[in-house]
């Protein structure tokens, strides 16, 4: 038998054992063992050789899977392994919403800043160790091929898919886990804060390497919610090319390499390297892998990952669409404008509001595209915080009045905003879980919802905040009271709705004004605790515990009170000590986080989300509108309905390796 050949430093898979040392003496002469044809995704048997006349053709090994054909060219010309081999043993098979389809073409969408990542990881790059459902009911394999937890709830064991590469075809296997959890997660240069998932009950939890294809994570607490927040963590890196990077493993080219970029840290180089949307040569497992970055012109361009782990039913290798076009943008006109001229194949992110939709249903014709329906899982489009963790001693006095919130609560006409801003689409709303969800809370969604310019007038009077000569009401100091209140020009039209909002505001004493400013500024002024007010969408209105921002001090997205979150999470290192019912909810969570039983941890949810409603922490608008998407008519496989969330990187719960654009 032909000795099957070796990579450098690594075990040659079952298919490619198979297709190099399926050659057999048969009468003297060689013969190809060729693979039965089985659906991708099934066991592969080498049937048994045929015997064959001295002197005959050797027979011809042919693949069970497809390409496209630009791949197929670059095999033909010796430029990639066929494709046998770079698929792994088991490929991940995803069924086609509509029909198999077919490869070719360019989805074109766009970006609102340079700052708009998230839209690139909601087409692109969602390929964590599991990924969410489409229906959003919980969590299946995708990196992982399958995973078993102990009887104890310590224990996490990962099966991965042998065989599997990164886009520049360096094998995929455990220790690109251990290198992550040894020389990143561990490493206070570039994980100063450790992940809240990887110390349940305030232990660090661990990383251990079983085999190549398998890696398990230990904990000394059970990790309640471990396997849901799977679905959106990727706890591994492409520790080939990190090594490069890191100083542990290469410091004097490191030093050299930060000097040369004049950069602050290694740390910064090391993220700037692993970051696959700036720099063109961080292996990915992606679909399509970015060959034009942010930054070196007004585009991001993707090309397809020739080493992509997933096939259809019919084992053709995914994606179908060849390229993914992003063109950067400075507002939301340019990206309507591209919607209506049939410019854009497929998205509702920034252009999908309800005053928009009248505009693209009279321009179907002309732009060649239909609807498509989006479900929120939002609890609101537009929840107002002002900043509890204040700079200045006066103002922030103010803010921490729970009665001083409830008064701008009832000042505001909700039902006008909806009308004048959402079309009549949307109901008077806090911030707060869905219908839908397991945890609705009827007290924190309904409470001080009213338009009641009198109750808010009284509100403020009783608390002793007292009217200048100007009308305007001063602070407890007899300086006058003023909010600014910024938005970011992205998502929703908030400058339109705090407009209204701060008319409301004046006219019970409250003086303030609206400040549209670009993302990335928004982003570094809250992070620094430096604004007096800010306005962003909900978050998790159905599952409640993933991303609880505004129901307690979670995360630097709790715009009320960022420093407590950064104090949480810091274990008292950060930010500010916060007060006692948001400590109290802070330590619920740590409890639900070690929490196995649901019945319990649905207990200790509820009795966060009282607290919240005690609290009332952050004012909302309106429950989320009727959301829709724009999809050009050639663009095929996107299901009709999907829900938005940003925890499952909607839409690409629905698997956008798998739309295709019909020829």
């Amino acid at each position: 038998m032909l000795r099957a050949r070796q990579r450098s430093n690594q075990t040659v898979s079952r298919r490619e054992f198979l297709r190099l040392s399926a050659l057999v003496t048969a009468g003297g002469v060689l013969v190809a063992c060729v693979p039965a044809e089985t659906p991708a995704g099934s066991a592969v048997e080498a049937p048994a050789a045929a015997p064959q006349q001295a002197g005959s053709a050797e027979a011809v090994a042919t693949s069970r899977y497809k390409e496209a054909p630009q791949l197929a060219a670059m095999v033909q010309r010796g430029e990639l392994p066929p494709v046998d081999e770079r698929l792994p043993l088991d490929p991940a098979v995803i069924p086609p919403v509509e029909r198999i389809g077919n490869y070719g073409g360019t989805w074109h969408s766009g970006l609102l800043g340079v700052a708009d990542r998230p839209w690139i990881s909601r087409t692109m790059a969602y390929e964590s160790l599991l990924r969410w459902n489409e229906d959003l009911t919980g969590v299946k394999p995708n990196v992982a091929e399958s995973w078993e937890v102990s009887d104890d709830g310590l224990e996490f064991t990962f099966h991965l898919r042998s065989g599997m590469r990164w886009s520049d075809g360096e094998p995929f296997t455990a220790d690109d886990f251990v290198f992550w959890y040894e020389h990143f997660f561990l490493n206070d240069d570039l994980t100063p804060v450790k992940f809240q998932w990887m110390q349940p009950g305030g232990a660090l939890g661990r990383v251990e390497k079983v085999d190549d294809a398998t890696v398990k994570f230990i904990f000394q607490n059970p990790p309640g919610l471990f396997i849901t927040q799977m679905g959106n963590t990727s706890p591994f890196t492409p520790a080939h090319y990190a090594r490069q990077w890191h100083i542990e493993f290469n410091q004097e080219a490191v030093e050299k390499e930060v000097v040369d970029q004049q950069l602050n840290s290694w740390a910064s180089l090391y993220t700037a390297k692993l970051d696959f949307l700036a720099t063109v040569e961080c292996p990915v497992l992606f679909p399509w892998m970015v060959t034009t970055p942010v930054g070196s012109t007004n585009r991001v361009v993707a090309d397809r990952n020739p080493y992509y782990w997933k096939v259809d039913p019919e084992g053709h290798q995914l994606p179908y669409i060849d390229q993914m076009d992003y063109p950067i943008v400075e507002n939301v006109d340019v990206l309507v404008l591209k919607a209506m001229a049939g410019e854009i194949d497929m998205m509702d992110r920034h252009i999908a509001t309800p005053d928009n939709k009248a505009i693209f249903f009279d321009n179907q014709e002309q732009g060649n595209y239909h609807f498509f329906t989006m479900k929120f899982a939002f609890e609101s489009p537009c929840v107002i915080a002002l900043n509890l963790n204040h700079k200045d001693p006066e103002t922030k006095r103010v803010f921490m009045e729970k009665d001083f919130r409830v008064a701008l609560s009832h000042a505001i006409n909700r039902q006008e905003v909806i009308d004048v801003i959402y079309v009549g689409s949307g109901e008077p709303r806090q911030a707060a879980p869905l219908d839908e969800s397991p945890h609705y809370h009827e007290r924190l969604a309904t409470q001080y919802l009213e338009y009641d310019v009198e109750k808010a007038n009284q509100l403020l009077d009783d608390l002793g905040l007292e009217r200048g000569p100007d009308g305007m009401r001063r602070r407890f100091d007899g300086q006058p009271l003023f909010i600014n209140v910024e938005v970011a020009a992205a998502f929703e039209p908030w400058g339109k709705i705090m407009e209204m909002v701060t008319d409301y505001w004046k006219a019970v004493g409250v003086d303030s004004e609206v400040k549209v400013i670009e993302r990335s500024l928004f982003y570094a002024r809250k992070a620094a605790y430096d604004h007096d007010c800010g306005v962003w969408t909900g978050a998790d209105g159905i599952a409640v515990v993933m991303d609880p921002r505004w129901y307690m001090p979670f995360s630097n997205e709790s715009i009320y009170g960022i420093a407590w979150a950064d104090w949480w999470r810091s274990g008292g290192t950060q930010g500010e000590e916060p007060p006692p019912a948001a400590k109290q909810q802070q330590a619920i969570y740590d409890q639900i986080q070690v929490t196995v039983d649901e019945a319990e941890r649905n207990a200790l949810i509820q009795e966060m989300l009282d607290i919240g409603a005690d609290q009332f922490w952050a004012i909302g608008i309106t429950k989320y509108y009727a959301g829709y998407g724009i999809i050009k008519n050639n663009f095929k496989n996107v299901p009709e309905e999907i829900w938005q969330w940003h925890i499952s990187n909607a839409p690409a719960q629905t698997h956008p390796e798998q739309y295709f654009i019909e020829a």
